[in-house]
């Protein structure tokens, strides 16, 4: 008998621990933002531009479209605001939003130039301080205004957002372009020589039509917090071969026997090893690349198969890998800025000189000797050996 009071008393004791439901948030009392626009205007105002869910639309549209109908309105809608700091823009946007904002569910972060020339780093100290964002989101900078990309339409998703979240998580397909999230920016930010990069957009007129639709465009690239340049699809490919993001892509040569025929080699997988060093009391770096692919396609008829025409296709797929290395090189070091995380290889293996190199690293980086290794091998051909030859009568 007692043995039960003791028990009924220690549930009763658990239950007023639990803490319930007291702060849940029902779905039909928010407003959920999916991508979120920063801009800069001419009197220094924060511009914020969000693309909001319209679930009563996203509904309706589903419903006509299982009944044959199409669904015209907007799954969408976006509300721009303005203030000093963004956070209190951010808050201003309260008078015309009927419901709490809620961004945990917001993948897609768009910085306008104007705002990325000025400084990103407090534009993302509310980032850090509040739990309700995801570090996971997707960055991205572009030239021109970032409402307009936040008001523009796509053409395969009902929220814009969604297309764009998918245009960066296909950037592996060819490594033409970066993959950026805001935990890579607050890293790269905290470190003391390495620069961020960030994903860039644009947007491009459809044919015989007048609408717009994002497309991923060049890398933003950044001294400290501020956007200094922008490197274009070759420079992109030979950043991500040297920090060793590059998953996939194709890379198209001179065929062997006929420069006027082309061959596309495609990129299997790749590996990259930065090998930091001094020689007579300078630092230098050694980038090792290993690449492995596939024949993927020949314009021409001749039999890539033969042990010749394989060792020159690895050679000449080899030295295109080498020269977009070298543009991205080329390009930050006349920019002075390292995005290859070249700082931070010396820190790791010379730790005591780099308390001294990191006092001028900029100018120790824009001088510094890199040389360049690169290992292709092509691995197979496909079904065929030859291609198809078309009998001329």
């Amino acid at each position: 008998m007692k043995l039960r009071a003791i028990l009924c008393l220690l549930c009763i004791f658990l239950t007023l621990t639990l803490p319930g439901c007291w702060d849940r948030r029902e779905l039909n009392t928010l407003s959920i933002s999916h991508a979120l626009g920063i801009d800069q205007l001419e009197d220094g105002q924060v511009q914020v531009s969000l693309q909001m869910a319209k679930p009563a639309s996203m509904k309706s549209s589903l419903q006509k479209g299982s009944s044959g109908g199409g669904g015209d309105e907007k799954a969408f809608w976006v509300v721009t605001t303005t203030g000093r700091t963004l956070f209190e823009a951010l808050r201003n946007g309260r008078d015309r939003i009927s419901r709490k904002s809620f961004f945990g569910r917001n993948k897609i972060i768009i910085i306008g130039e104007e705002a990325a020339k000025s400084g990103i780093s407090p534009l993302l100290d509310m980032y850090i301080r509040r739990v309700d964002f995801r570090e996971l989101s997707f960055v991205f900078v572009v030239r021109g205004k970032a409402q307009q990309f936040i008001e523009a339409d796509s053409e395969q998703e009902k929220e814009p957002a969604k297309a764009i979240e998918n245009l960066a998580e296909a950037t592996d397909l060819t490594s033409k372009a970066t993959k950026t999230t805001l935990l890579d920016v607050m890293k790269a930010l905290s470190n003391e020589t390495t620069d961020p990069f960030i994903a860039g957009l644009e947007l491009v007129e459809l044919p015989d039509s007048k609408k717009k639709i994002v497309k991923l465009s060049d890398t933003a690239v950044f001294k400290e917090d501020k956007l200094i340049g922008w490197l274009n699809e070759k420079e992109t490919r030979g950043l991500l071969w040297i920090i060793g993001k590059v998953k996939s892509g194709v890379i198209v040569v001179e065929s062997p026997d006929d420069k006027s025929k082309k061959v596309a080699l495609e990129i299997i997988n790749a590996s990259s090893k930065l090998k930091p060093d001094f020689i007579d009391g300078k630092p230098t770096m050694t980038v090792h690349v290993e690449e492995l692919g596939n024949l993927g396609e020949q314009m021409s008829s001749i039999n890539m198969a033969t042990p010749e025409n394989f060792k020159e296709l690895e050679n000449r797929q080899a030295e295109v890998i080498r020269e977009e290395i070298n543009a991205a090189l080329v390009k930050s070091q006349t920019l002075g800025i390292d995005v290859f995380k070249f700082g931070l290889e010396f820190h790791r293996k010379f730790p005591q000189e780099y308390q001294e190199l990191k006092e001028n690293w900029e100018k120790e980086f824009e001088k510094m000797t890199v040389n360049i290794e690169v290992k292709a091998k092509l691995n197979e051909i496909g079904l065929s050996v030859k291609p198809i030859e078309v009998d001329e009568e």
